[in-house]
């Protein structure tokens, strides 16, 4: 099957962009393709634990659990989070089981390299 990358650069409850990279990665994963994504930017903080839900507006956390759950590969941007101070906020790396790690750009051109397809989701 194919695999797919995605640099994804928008935070939680900015835009849809949270959402889309959900979807089009759980259309992806249940098809059987592999699914990379590399969160930049604001990005990191979708990827946040203890995300207030909220009825009518999509569970950024709780999607993002479910595309890690069947197998997508997160790279969180290291210096992303520094910045933001969110660090010690993301989710779990170590509960994820090597799917959601600390990463930086030459993460994402490894992820470029290693797939057939590349979108950008700002």
């Amino acid at each position: 099957m194919a695999s797919i990358g995605i640099l994804f650069f928008s935070g939680p409850h900015q835009s849809q962009a949270p959402e889309t990279v959900v979807e089009l990665s759980n259309a992806a994963l249940d098809k059987g393709h592999e699914v990379q994504i590399f969160c930049y930017m604001d990005a990191v903080n979708a990827v946040l634990e203890n995300q207030k839900k909220i009825e009518g507006i999509f569970d950024v956390e709780g999607g993002f659990r479910e595309i890690v759950d069947k197998g997508a590969l997160i790279r969180l941007c290291s210096l992303c989070l520094l910045v933001r101070g969110t660090a010690k906020n993301c989710m779990k790396c170590k509960e994820s089981k090597g799917k959601i790690k600390r990463a930086g750009t030459p993460d994402m051109e490894k992820i470029l390299k290693e797939t057939d397809k590349f979108l950008v989701v700002c």
